[in-house]
């Protein structure tokens, strides 16, 4: 096994300078100048290595994506990205990892959301707080999707609350549970 001092040495002598870390090596010789065969068969071992560690990387990263574990599949997107700077495959890559944490992140949020609005509409139902029930339906419509049941039933729903409301049933309440029609 040659040194890594007999490496460092042998890239001095020949004028090249080493690049630490993983980034791709230079062309390491100069026309003229021969290399000792074993730092020869060290450097394209490295060369292999690199190439054997990015494929890995993109592999591992393609199958988190299929199982939409994208935060592991941004880790080796960036490991491969690391390997190979400048690579077009793990830059898109990890643009669409970001794009898709994104997407998930939203969801989550408007899931978060819709669910402290169900509570609070059942508090006001409770209460009979008509106008904050009103208030918590109105919002949740914009956060279904259009053509779902769920949204039908919900704008059935404020209709009746709307008959509530008109009727000006227990006026003393509203406004108990979402002060001012805040939600």
């Amino acid at each position: 096994m040659v040194s890594l001092h007999k490496i460092v040495l042998g890239l001095v002598l020949s004028g090249m300078s080493l690049e630490l870390g993983l980034g791709r090596l230079p062309a390491l010789a100069k026309p003229g100048l021969a290399m000792e065969p074993e730092i020869e068969a060290e450097i394209v071992q490295t060369k292999q290595n690199a190439a054997q560690t990015y494929t890995q990387a993109m592999l591992a990263g393609y199958n988190a994506t299929e199982r939409r574990d994208y935060h592991t599949a941004l880790i080796n997107f960036r490991r491969a990205l690391a390997v190979r700077p400048g690579d077009r495959y793990a830059t898109a890559a990890i643009r669409n990892m970001e794009t898709y944490i994104a997407q998930q992140r939203a969801e989550a949020a408007k899931q978060a959301e819709i669910a402290r609005l169900q509570t609070t509409l059942a508090e006001a139902v409770g209460a009979n707080d008509w106008a904050c029930a009103a208030a918590s339906v109105d919002r949740l419509v914009t956060l279904v999707p259009p053509n779902s049941t769920d949204r039908a039933r919900l704008i059935a729903y404020r209709r009746e609350l709307g008959g509530f409301i008109q009727s000006r049933d227990n006026l003393e309440q509203w406004s108990t549970i979402c002060p001012g029609g805040q939600i």
